[in-house]
């Protein structure tokens, strides 16, 4: 591969109007393709396995938890909740409420299906619904998705992801009738830390679900999901630039994400019914997500297909996209076995389940006061960036806490895989790149005999000694 081509992308995309640089930036990109196709990468759609991949499913032990069953399914329209749906019909379940805030045309016609047009954050429709229908089994999808809008609509973002879950959640515990909660969550919440808002409403979820679980006479559990291909933002977009035929914007090469589909997705969440526990919020995630695919590779595989002469045009990471991906958020002592989804202290959790093709695992938890200081800051927010910036530092002071707790084994091992000085080197990376998380995890190692392990990591960063 000729990293000229790649470097003359980047200084021309800003004048990609200019029709010398159009030119410029489709001969660079041809050349690419060529590159491409003579490693054979060209050849499939890169995401045909995850289009195709099936996860297994218990359906014994599904029949006897769904025969009879009131269901209710938030988010029920959309591409997982609508599918979830038709796996449920699938079983002996008695009836499926399914509730979303856009309109009901052209959807299942089944007797066993009831819909209701109602958004998440109506709490008083949603007590209604529940009180009303009595259901046994709740599937929560309904969400705001889009890491990029969550940035630009924070207080819409964050009252859906947040307080539609809790309203969800108390729904469910007032009903007197709920004994199981399954939650749609996304792989970002593994991150120790984080400051984009859409991966900091996921992980504060988990974290309600799992405070919940624990005095509750509901059985709560999560699914992580990854990049779903059938309602990729990515692909979608990259789909549509091939079409209009101007030019495919990215934001850089060497852009990976990991995938699955749909109804994989929806056996996942059946899934995590089965391993619902009474006392602890499990979370399951796809135990084999192949080898990522690279954003770039897709691209240049539409336009090859398409057979038009349409350059390539990098953008940068946007915003709700640039949080630099840390080393030490996998398990390097088992490399074999590394998912993105999953961080080290949860990986001490972990076990095997279906057909060896699932994860189940719990995340560290957080005390319920913690929880709740977090959330009541976060409801007296008013404007954008006090609610931005009390989901953050709620955030913040909840990780700080269980930190604390951590084994702290782990955490030398996160801090020594990933600030491993010949990896920084090789990535021209410095402790700053990673944010916030890089201090907690030191800190939470003070006046502790471990911190004397990762204290050598300093001499590459002074800043960060005390």
């Amino acid at each position: 591969m000729k990293e000229t081509a790649f470097n003359q992308i980047w200084k021309l995309s800003s004048n990609v109007q200019d029709p010398d640089c159009y030119q410029e930036l489709v001969r660079h990109t041809q050349q690419i393709i060529e590159d491409y196709r003579d490693q054979g990468r060209l050849d499939l759609d890169p995401l045909e396995s995850a289009r195709k991949r099936v996860l297994s499913l218990p359906k014994e032990q599904l029949d006897k938890k769904l025969a009879g069953a009131i269901c209710v399914v938030s988010g029920g329209l959309g591409c997982i909740g609508s599918t979830l749906v038709r796996e449920l019909l699938e079983f002996g379940v008695q009836e499926i409420i399914v509730i979303d805030k856009v309109d009901f045309d052209g959807l299942i016609s089944d007797d066993r299906l009831k819909y209701y047009q109602c958004d998440v954050l109506d709490s008083g429709q949603l007590a209604e619904i529940f009180g009303k229908h009595q259901p046994q089994i709740v599937f929560h999808t309904a969400a705001q998705r889009n890491p990029g809008l969550a940035e630009r609509a924070i207080s819409e973002s964050i009252n859906i992801n947040v307080f539609g879950t809790l309203n969800m959640v108390r729904a469910a515990e007032e009903s007197g009738s709920v004994r199981n909660f399954v939650f749609c969550s996304t792989g970002k919440a593994s991150r120790y830390f984080t400051e984009e808002v859409y991966a900091a409403t996921k992980k504060m979820c988990e974290y309600i679900l799992d405070v919940h679980s624990r005095e509750s006479n509901i059985a709560y559990s999560m699914a992580r999901f990854t990049h779903v291909v059938d309602n990729s933002l990515m692909d979608a977009d990259i789909r549509d630039s091939v079409t209009r035929g101007e030019y495919v914007r990215i934001h850089s090469s060497g852009k990976f994400v990991t995938a699955q589909n749909a109804k994989e997705a929806s056996y996942l969440l059946l899934n995590s019914l089965v391993h619902a526990d009474s006392d602890r919020c499990n979370f399951l995630i796809v135990r084999n997500l192949e080898w990522p695919v690279e954003s770039l590779e897709l691209a240049l595989y539409y336009i090859s297909i398409s057979q038009r002469q349409i350059p390539i045009v990098f953008s940068g990471n946007p915003i709700g996209y640039t949080e630099k991906f840390f080393r030490g958020q996998m398990d390097w002592s088992k490399p074999a076995e590394l998912n993105l989804l999953i961080n080290v202290y949860e990986n001490r959790f972990r076990r095997i389940a279906g057909d060896d093709d699932i994860i189940v695992s719990n995340i560290l938890q957080c005390s319920k006061p913690a929880l709740w200081h977090a959330l009541d800051n976060l409801r007296a927010a008013t404007s954008d960036d006090e609610i931005k910036a009390n989901l953050i530092g709620g955030l913040k002071n909840i990780v700080t806490e269980t930190l604390i707790e951590a084994d702290k084994r782990d955490t030398v091992n996160i801090l020594n895989w990933g600030l491993d000085r010949k990896i920084l080197e090789s990535e021209h990376a410095r402790h700053s790149d990673y944010g916030p998380i890089i201090p907690m995890l030191f800190q939470s190692l003070e006046d502790t005999p471990y911190y004397s392990q990762v204290e050598h990591l300093l001499d590459l960063s002074p800043s960060l000694k005390c």
